[in-house]
C-alpha cells in the first residue's frame, strides 16, 4: 500500500499547527485562569472564555483530522477552501455555510 503524500503532507502540516495553537492558548489560559474573574479583572475573564472557545474549536479540528472529515464543511459537507484553512486551521465551515451562521 502506498501513501498519497501529495495529501498526507498538508495535512500533516495542518495537524502540527493545530497542536502547535492549542498548546499556545492552553498555555495562555493557565497563565491567566487565576485572574479570570469577572469581578477581579473582566478583561482576564473574557480573554479565558475566548481562549475556551479556541480549544474546544482546535480540539474538534484535530479529531476531524483522527476521523479523516478534516478540510469538510460540517454544516454541507464541501471542501473547505485550502486558503480559509491556511488562515483559520480549525474552521469547520465553509465560507458560504459561516456567512450563514454569522448572519442569523
Amino acid at each position: 500500500m502506498t501513501i498519497d503524500t501529495t495529501a498526507s503532507a498538508p495535512l500533516a502540516g495542518a495537524q502540527h499547527e493545530l497542536e502547535r495553537q492549542l498548546e499556545e492558548r492552553l498555555s495562555a489560559l493557565q497563565e491567566i485562569e487565576p485572574f479570570a474573574l469577572p469581578s477581579i479583572d473582566p478583561v482576564a475573564y473574557q480573554t479565558a472564555a475566548s481562549h475556551r472557545v479556541a480549544i474546544e474549536q482546535i480540539s474538534a479540528a484535530l479529531n476531524r483530522i483522527t476521523q479523516g472529515t478534516y478540510g469538510r464543511c460540517t454544516r454541507c459537507g464541501r471542501e473547505i477552501a485550502p486558503a480559509r484553512l491556511e488562515v483559520l486551521p480549525y474552521a469547520a465551515a465553509c465560507i458560504e455555510c459561516q456567512s450563514h451562521v454569522d448572519a442569523a
